[in-house]
């Protein structure tokens, strides 16, 4: 199933059977540089394509961060960014929202964590134990 189709058990099931954890996640949408967000409008435009956000789960452990990308199948495994490869960790929390930062192997990753929504409603809870945990960094 695509990310229109998923649901949070389905989300939390899929955590659960790679880590034996409910917790230690977030449902996150991949942002891109401003500069790449105007290309990406710019030639959507001229080619009358459309480019849907990418939703990902990131799981964090002491090992480091785990991605996953649901937008299209929820199937497949998690990729691992290690910790000792991410630099520049910065976290941006807002009323609805947070957002993720940080540079992997020189290339800037951005997320946005929301608050709101049917998919999102269990993050800011989520986002408050990882906060408290550090990010299970070691």
């Amino acid at each position: 199933m695509g990310f229109l189709f998923n649901d949070n058990k389905e989300i939390e099931d899929k955590v659960f059977e790679s880590f034996d954890d409910r917790e230690n996640y977030l449902l996150t949408i991949k942002n891109d540089s401003n500069a790449k967000s105007f290309a990406k409008l710019l030639l959507s435009n001229i080619f009358n394509t459309f480019d849907s956000n990418r939703t990902f789960i990131l799981y964090f452990s002491s090992k480091g961060i785990y991605e996953k990308e649901i937008s299209s199948s929820i199937k497949g495994d998690f990729t691992l960014i290690p910790w000792h490869e991410v630099e520049s960790f910065r976290i941006e929390k807002k009323d609805k929202q947070a957002f993720i930062y940080f540079n992997h192997i020189g290339k800037k990753m951005s997320y946005e964590a929301p608050f709101d929504g049917k998919l999102f409603k269990k993050n800011k809870d989520k986002f408050k134990i990882l906060e408290d945990r550090n990010w299970n960094k070691i």
